[in-house]
């Protein structure tokens, strides 16, 4: 089976904004309607059940579909062996994923709600209804996050700026100053979960050049020297981010 590259009738956020004439709303023969309505507005059709577990937002999933225009039923989109992430298309089609088990055939009534709404895109006209329908071949869960111990996500000091710290490994190495770049490891973690959000080894950062609240941080290390920051609370309530870092080396600025 070959794979087959993903068109943009699939993919939510590369799919040009292009409007189409609205199409005639015609009576909709059995292949393009539904039987179960889900909450959020989904309606499904289990033309062949599969087995086993579901997928999930993260997961990376292979299908066959066939993609229409619910008031016409013309054929806008199709794939064979198509592979892309759960979380990159469509609301409705994301929902209707997470429905299936390998091996099952399902067909998806989508509202134009949780398609492209109002704008459309490329054949699909605004405000379309559509309906998929789709083979989950198989799918893959990416591997969990690590998660940091409860007991390293604190900070016990803190500066004037409102900067938590706490000194995990200590040295009597060089300390940075503006006109250095310094090259560091670093893991960026959920404060309250432990989740590692985002790791990075030997990263280059010019201190000239990074936001002053890291800026600070590096200058308070000494290389080779490992510390635990915990950012001040921002207003946007976002979740809060701590960050464990290595100072690797300093180097001078480009």
């Amino acid at each position: 089976m070959t794979t087959a590259a993903l068109t943009p009738a699939l993919l939510l956020q590369f799919a040009p904004a292009q409007a189409a004439a609205q199409v005639t709303a015609k009576p909709r023969p059995p292949v393009l309607s539904c039987n179960v309505k889900t909450p959020e507005g989904l309606s499904y059709t289990v033309i062949q059940p599969g087995k086993g577990d579901r997928p999930n937002a993260a997961s990376q999933v292979t299908v066959n579909y066939k993609g229409m225009l619910t008031a016409d039923g013309s054929e806008f989109d199709s794939g064979q062996g198509a592979q892309f992430p759960v979380g990159g298309v469509i609301p409705g089609f994301a929902q209707g994923l997470q429905l299936m088990q390998a091996g099952g055939s399902y067909r998806l009534c989508i509202p134009a709600a949780l398609g492209y709404g109002a704008a459309g895109t490329g054949p699909i006209p605004a405000n379309a209804d559509l309906v998929f329908e789709v083979e989950l071949l198989s799918f893959t869960n990416p591997p969990p996050k690590p998660i940091i111990p409860a007991a390293e996500r604190a900070c016990s000091q803190s500066t004037a700026t409102g900067l938590g710290f706490e000194v995990v490994k200590s040295t009597t190495g060089k300390k940075p100053i503006d006109g250095d770049m310094a090259l560091v490891d670093f893991t960026i973690f959920d404060a309250a979960t432990g989740v590692v959000q985002q790791k990075s080894e030997w990263e280059k950062i010019p201190l000239s050049q990074t936001s002053p609240i890291f800026s600070e941080s590096l200058k308070m290390m000494q290389t080779g020297s490992t510390y635990r920051f915990c950012m001040p609370k921002t207003d946007d309530g976002a979740a809060e981010s701590n960050i464990i870092v290595t100072l690797i080396d300093l180097r001078p600025a480009p």
